[in-house]
């Protein structure tokens, strides 16, 4: 490799290596070799707008600064089928054509586990025998993808060969990570994150990803990617987190996400003291009666009913919430005069009120409720529902089916 010539013109073709002739960072010619060897370049001219770029056929291309000076590096050349192939390269000012250019010669290289020429190799073996989705790459380029990232992302181990990693998987929302992992590589040499990947469809997955920096020789670097797939994991931490904070039942938010609510509307009734809201707490009468005399499933049922008539009552900015038994409470916000609250109070006692039928049987109930009329003076959410809950004992102890407003003494 250390006899370059100045003029290739007449021997180019047959030199017993890979040679290409790269001029303004295109490749214009190949020998027979190079093109047996990778796959790649038909028989007809490179000139022109179908040249490649010799960027994209070499990983790890070395730039020169000084395009006259004799350089030597290790690269990947790409091959349309299989691995890419490890290889030294020479590149070295000459002329083609009666026109500058550099001349570069490669000679295929042995790198341990990495392209060599049997049917598999051992990174290869060891990343498919991986249960997760993994990836080596050369630089950031695709080197070999396992399996289970084909099948994670939907992509064939051709179409992501020599590509950019971050091109194939990484959404157009998550760009901005990449010079974290960059920064944690350097610091670290490995990366552990969750995060948000694209398939080839375009869908966004939900992975854990682990980045390990690689050596694949003397000079090359790459890095080992694995992604495992969470979107199970996060199904379930979603379910538990809803059903911490949601009535099994009905599926409407229990009492303490109820009191958080209340609490936010609280703190920003003390910016906007404008912007008033009630809190309603409401009792069911005769809920026992139908307990005891058509069983505890009728009393279910029942509760299902009054929750979806409490919930077409409201409206979207309305909270409604299940405290337990046959407990409800409301949270209206905007809610105007306290004469607006009472006819909303009104209405959900005549909706609550109306004849209910559970597997044949007739079942009757009514609702006691108390009104608190939120003001900033107020501290805490558990204040306004104690308040709340006073008025509804007092609706209650003065014969039920009515709705009494906490009057401030």
């Amino acid at each position: 490799m250390d006899d370059l010539v100045c003029d290739v013109d007449a021997s180019f073709e047959g030199l017993p290596c890979m040679a290409l002739i790269e001029r303004g960072g295109l490749i214009v010619a190949r020998n027979a070799l190079t093109r047996r060897m990778t796959g790649f370049f038909a028989a007809s001219g490179l000139e022109g707008s179908t040249a490649p770029r010799v960027s994209d056929v070499l990983l790890g291309w070395y730039e020169l600064s000084e395009p006259e000076r004799r350089v030597r590096f290790d690269c990947l050349v790409i091959r349309r089928h299989g691995a890419p192939m490890p290889a030294y390269a020479a590149a070295q000012a000459a002329m083609y054509r009666g026109e500058a250019c550099r001349l570069v010669l490669l000679v295929e290289q042995s790198v341990p586990g990495v392209g060599e020429d049997r049917e598999s190799t051992l990174v290869e073996d060891v990343l498919d025998a991986t249960p997760e989705a993994s990836v080596m790459t050369h630089g950031s380029r695709v080197l070999h993808v396992n399996r289970e990232f084909t099948r994670l992302f939907g992509y064939s181990a051709a179409e992501c060969v020599g590509e950019e990693l971050v091109d194939l998987v990484v959404p157009e929302g998550r760009l901005h990570e990449r010079e974290m992992i960059l920064h944690t590589l350097r610091q670290n040499g490995r990366v552990a994150m969750e995060t948000r990947r694209r398939t080839r469809s375009g869908e966004e997955v939900d992975v854990c990803v682990l980045i390990a920096k690689v050596r694949l020789g003397s000079r090359a670097s790459g890095m080992l990617v694995t992604y495992r797939d969470i979107r199970q994991q996060k199904l379930e931490e979603a379910r538990l987190k809803h059903t911490a904070r949601h009535d099994v039942l009905t599926g409407l938010p229990n009492r303490s996400l109820f009191l958080e609510q209340v609490g936010l509307t609280l703190a920003r009734l003390r910016r906007r003291p404008d912007r008033r809201f009630a809190v309603v707490f409401m009792d069911l009468d005769g809920f026992k009666q139908v307990n005891d005399t058509l069983g505890h499933a009728a009393g279910d049922k029942l509760l299902l009913v009054v929750a979806d008539r409490l919930t077409r009552c409201l409206r979207p900015q309305d909270t409604v919430s299940r405290f337990g038994g046959d407990e409800f409470a409301l949270l209206l916000d905007e809610s105007g005069s306290e004469s607006e609250v009472a006819a909303v109070a009104a209405r959900i006692q005549a909706e609550i009120q109306q004849l209910i039928f559970i597997d044949g049987a007739e079942a009757w109930v009514r609702a006691s409720m108390g009104i608190a009329i939120a003001v900033p003076v107020y501290e805490a959410a558990e204040e306004i529902m104690l308040h709340a809950d006073s008025a509804m004992y007092a609706a209650k102890t003065s014969g039920g089916g009515r709705h009494v407003t906490y009057q401030w003494k």
